[in-house]
């Protein structure tokens, strides 16, 4: 009877002007409600609800009736039994313009018998059951409102970054094609240089071959098209290198085949005679057929090849010559040369022999520096640090062949800027300068570490080392010796010093900086330790230079009254002694 009435009421009480919803609440404190509030209590309209169960959807409609905050739709609570979502609409209805609404709604509605009251202004939609979410539409849409706002603004910072970015992009790119062009524009030029300097060698090899046409014409020692064959042996090595009239590239050098050939794809005559190499045990012979030149090697020889400057050389560890020596064998189109360095163990002499002439009185001292080299040596390099890569090329983005550690031996070929060339059993690579050290550059800690590596490794190879010259020693007089700990040699006179550079006996090591280009001692006067100084390697000092700086130490080189010294200098560590 108290729904009839109210539906009466409502029917009753349309009037000529639309009502107005100023907001709608949900409430659960006793049951749970939905409270459309509107604006006055007079000229409440005609209501309807019906529920669809397909689509889940509860719809109420108010005639002629207005709502605040507009039509359109609004979310509430996706995972809530009650309301989840309204879609707010105007639409003809039987006549008259109602105002639909439409809500998404869970378990709890299921229904369009929902019990319906007033209260004062407001209209109450009850629910029969309990435990749900409260909530007020004015202010979720404020709060939507809001965030949309904040994601509006987020997405607008993103894209003016993303604009700036892309413009920043532009600018690296525009300026990356700019230096590519002054590359391309430097490479042509390079390009153009070198066509020129071909085409004055193609002349003047015209001139050349005008006149050799014109001399008498003789027998050349070398097969047409060659410039030079040469071997080299020794030291554990044996080298074959090869230059022909064109320069040759390694894609046109294949890998021996099953009789130990090696093709070389270049133009010269379609056959040609057998030169047979009258050196070594690496190459047999050299002769031309109509695929190119061909280079036959010994049965079981497997070189490593490479091409340097436009020559073949092919290397491998020596097996013919088991003598102290060189041999050197170069065949030219004049000649061939023959040079031959070696001798029996028997027919070196003793140094003692060499030195019986010195007058053993006489008051000159002879430097430990000083080096007699009676024939071609090899210097052997020392891994200082820690553990460094084996590069295949001077570039740190080169391929690693392999890692070396500390104590392992090298054997030093080349300087080539921050990196040196190096061998390593019968493979050439590089590694960083600053990681390798020749014997008698190294410091004091770094020869005791080196040490207890070699015995650890079962290897001698420190015992009685010393620097090359060191067999001089014998004819100096005879002096006390003593460990100095770092300290200057308090047996040689300060006075007569030349007072210029900086004095090592008055400074102290408080720093190494490693990874700049070049490493960089930093040292501070000890009685004034607010002056401070900078030493790379080769700088002069008083009586000297800087020899050699490493992560932990620096070795100077003193030379003072005909003596030359080393002097190594290390970081202090955490309670004030040397490292």
């Amino acid at each position: 009877m108290k729904c009839k009435f109210l539906l009466m009421l409502l029917s009753s009480a349309v009037a000529l002007q639309a009502a107005l919803i100023k907001d709608v609440r949900f409430n659960c404190a006793k049951n749970c409600q939905m409270e459309f509030q509107f604006a006055s209590d007079k000229n409440l309209p005609t209501f309807f609800q019906k529920y669809d169960n397909t689509s889940k959807t509860l719809t109420v409609g108010f005639s002629e009736t207005d709502f605040a905050l507009g039509v359109g739709n609004y979310n509430i609570d996706a995972s809530s039994p009650f309301v989840r979502t309204m879609s707010v609409a105007k639409e003809p209805y039987r006549g008259m313009n109602f105002l639909m609404i439409r809500m998404q709604v869970g378990a709890s509605i299921n229904t369009d018998k929902n019990a319906i009251g007033l209260d004062k202004s407001s209209f109450l939609l009850k629910f029969a059951s309990k435990e749900g979410k409260s909530w007020t539409l004015s202010k979720l849409y404020a709060s939507n409102k809001k965030a949309a706002e904040k994601a509006a603004r987020e997405e607008e910072k993103r894209m003016a970054a993303e604009r700036k970015a892309a413009e920043k992009q532009a600018l690296l790119d525009r300026k990356a094609a700019e230096k590519q062009a002054a590359l391309d524009r430097k490479a042509a030029r390079e390009e153009e240089k070198r066509m020129a300097a071909e085409r004055k060698a193609a002349e003047k090899a015209a001139r050349d071959n005008i006149a050799q046409a014109a001399a008498p014409i003789g027998v050349s020692a070398l097969l047409e098209g060659l410039k030079e064959m040469t071997v080299i042996i020794g030291s554990g090595m044996e080298q074959f290198r090869l230059v022909a009239n064109s320069r040759l590239s390694i894609d046109r050098i294949s890998m021996p085949n099953s009789t130990f050939i090696i093709k070389v794809s270049i133009k010269g005559p379609d056959r040609s005679p057998v030169f047979k190499v009258g050196a070594g045990s690496l190459v047999k012979s050299v002769y031309w057929d109509m695929d190119g030149l061909n280079i036959q090697l010994s049965a079981g020889a497997k070189p490593a090849i490479l091409v340097q400057d436009g020559a073949l050389i092919l290397q491998t560890a020596e097996n013919a010559v088991r003598r102290d020596g060189f041999v050197f064998w170069s065949a030219r189109p004049s000649g061939i040369y023959v040079r031959d360095w070696m001798k029996s163990p028997d027919a070196v002499p003793e140094f003692s022999d060499f030195v019986k002439s010195y007058e053993k009185d006489s008051k000159k001292v002879v430097s430990s520096t000083q080096t007699f080299h009676l024939r071609p040596v090899l210097r052997e390099l020392i891994v200082v640090a820690d553990e460094t890569e084996f590069f295949a090329a001077p570039s740190e983005k080169s391929q690693v062949m392999q890692r070396v550690v500390f104590g392992d031996r090298l054997v030093n070929m080349d300087l080539t800027g921050l990196y040196r060339k190096v061998q390593i059993g019968n493979r050439i690579g590089y590694v960083n300068r600053r990681a390798v050290s020749f014997t008698d550059e190294l410091s004091a800690v770094q020869m005791e570490r080196l040490k207890k590596v070699d015995q650890e490794r079962g290897e001698v190879l420190t015992q009685g080392m010393k620097p090359v010259g060191s067999a001089l020693d014998v004819l100096y007089e005879d002096r006390v010796t003593y460990s100095s700990f770092g300290r200057r040699d308090p047996f040689v006179e300060i006075k007569g010093l030349v007072e210029e550079g900086i004095n090592i006996d008055q400074v102290e090591l408080v720093g190494i900086i490693w990874e700049a280009e070049e490493p960089v001692a930093i040292l501070v006067e000890t009685k004034n330790p607010g002056v401070s100084y900078t030493l790379k390697e080769g700088d002069k000092i008083m009586n000297g230079k800087v020899l050699k700086i490493t992560q932990t130490d620096v070795l100077f080189l003193i030379q003072e009254f005909g003596v030359s010294r080393r002097y190594s200098m290390g970081l202090p560590d955490k309670f004030g002694g040397q490292k």
